[in-house]
């Protein structure tokens, strides 16, 4: 009975630790009141200072722990047509429609973290795609109005997220701002019922073995102490 049980419970922890660990979850906010009820402490930053105003500088860009690198990395000063004359930083198509504009931020880890998009090249409304680090990918379209309307994109992650790839099929895709912020509280997570299942199985073949010992001793006293009576 002891075996069996430890071997079940074994099998219950394993269970336990695969359906713990298989995926991280990650929500989607396209509103940033929305995003930004769900997060605290955010901090907001974006390309002002990068490239000086009406002029563009090409390569990557590292602001704070963010780093942004693409396709063809260019950052567009302030003071142009675009986005009311906000700077941003922009991923340049060689081959639009064969070669994506593609934008990769890495960072350190944030489990919030949400950008201002937009694009001032291609037909607004169509489609771009945004895939983290966690595995999860989200389909969005670009402002139907380009290089005036903007969008935005945040996620919360219960896992850190170390990288986000946004790939547009178009010339241009531009970040204007990125939100990094602490997700918001959460309670602390109850233990999965599979956990408590394997853990009380792991109980009850602890506490069976140990009686078993215990049982062995006296058995073995009494035997000695009955022989030692006899002589």
């Amino acid at each position: 009975m002891t075996p069996r049980l430890a071997r079940a419970a074994i099998s219950m922890l394993v269970l336990a630790s695969a359906a713990g660990g298989a995926s991280a979850t990650v929500t989607e906010y396209t509103d940033q009141t929305a995003y930004s009820a769900a997060t605290s402490h955010s901090h907001s930053f974006n390309f002002d200072g990068v490239t000086p105003p009406g002029s563009a500088s090409l390569g990557d860009v590292t602001l704070g722990d963010v780093s942004f690198d693409a396709t063809i990395p260019i950052t567009v000063g302030s003071g142009t047509p675009f986005y009311s004359g906000s700077a941003f930083f922009t991923s340049l198509s060689p081959n639009p429609g064969l070669d994506a504009a593609e934008v990769l931020c890495t960072l350190a880890g944030s489990q919030a973290i949400g950008f201002t998009y937009g694009d001032f090249a291609d037909e607004g409304g169509l489609p771009f795609t945004v895939t983290l680090s966690t595995g999860d990918s989200f389909v969005l379209n670009r402002p139907f109005n380009p290089g005036l309307d903007t969008g935005f994109i945040g996620f919360v992650s219960d896992t850190p997220i170390t990288s986000i790839t946004f790939r547009n099929d178009g010339q241009v895709f531009d970040l204007l701002q990125v939100v990094s912020s602490s997700a918001g509280a959460a309670g602390v997570p109850e233990p999965a019922p599979l956990g408590l299942m394997a853990t009380g199985l792991l109980a009850l073949a602890v506490l069976a073995r140990s009686r078993t010992l215990k049982a062995g001793r006296v058995i073995r006293l009494l035997r000695r102490a009955d022989r030692g009576r006899r002589c």
